[in-house]
């Protein structure tokens, strides 16, 4: 949809912007708008959120981790990457506009992740990936931006260096769920049962008593 394509380009925005932006999306209709709303605004402390939308915004992060929680197969738990879709010529109109402020600001994490998420609905994968590769870079203690990289590392059938992408980005945030998602799925695909093992049990100890995570922890515990 137009409205979640347009909130991947306010994601690199100020938090001030952003709120204004996108705190009403919190209670759209769409859940997928929900709960990429949720993403955008995840870095916002309460204290910046207007009192009736930080009840919204709980919501949605739970809509988010739970889809999460369920989506254990990749790619098909991805929310951010490939279902961004904009117009080709206005996504041309954005890459400019990044790229001027690149020449700017060369060392912009937020501004290099935004021209790659541009480059990617554009079907540049490889310029895409070297963006993502440096604002990963660029902003170490960023969770995102090392998950984003991983999946574009992922997308070029690069499997094992995206494993490694993940375990290095997991050792910073270890209780990060869209990083523990990734490792369990990835550890799957590679036939590695016993880190996938471990994975979802973490997974289950920050979203417990979820059905399919149960079942999934049982059929890889009889391997």
């Amino acid at each position: 949809s137009v409205r979640i394509a347009a909130l991947g380009m306010i994601a690199p925005a100020d938090p001030t912007n952003r709120v204004r932006a996108v705190a009403p999306l919190l209670s759209d209709g769409v859940r997928g708008v929900r709960i990429e709303a949720a993403n955008v605004l995840a870095d916002v402390p309460d204290s910046q959120l207007p009192e009736g939308r930080r009840v919204a915004r709980r919501a949605a992060m739970q809509e988010y981790e739970h889809a999460l929680a369920l989506e254990a197969d990749w790619p098909s738990g991805q929310v951010n990457l490939g279902n961004l879709r904009l117009r080709q010529g206005r996504e041309a109109d954005a890459e400019k506009v990044l790229r001027r402020g690149l020449a700017e600001l060369p060392r912009d994490a937020d501004l290099h992740h935004a021209l790659g998420l541009s480059l990617t609905r554009q079907g540049d994968r490889p310029a895409a990936l070297r963006e993502f590769a440096e604002a990963a870079r660029l902003a170490p203690d960023n969770a995102r931006y090392a998950y984003v990289q991983a999946i574009a590392v992922h997308s070029a059938g690069q499997r094992e260096r995206a494993l490694a992408v993940l375990q290095e980005a997991g050792k910073r945030h270890p209780n990060n769920l869209d990083i523990l998602a990734a490792l369990l799925s990835i550890s799957r695909e590679v036939g590695d049962q016993r880190a996938a093992l471990r994975y979802a049990k973490q997974l289950d100890e920050i979203v417990p008593g979820n059905a399919d995570l149960g079942r999934l922890i049982a059929e890889l515990e009889k391997q």
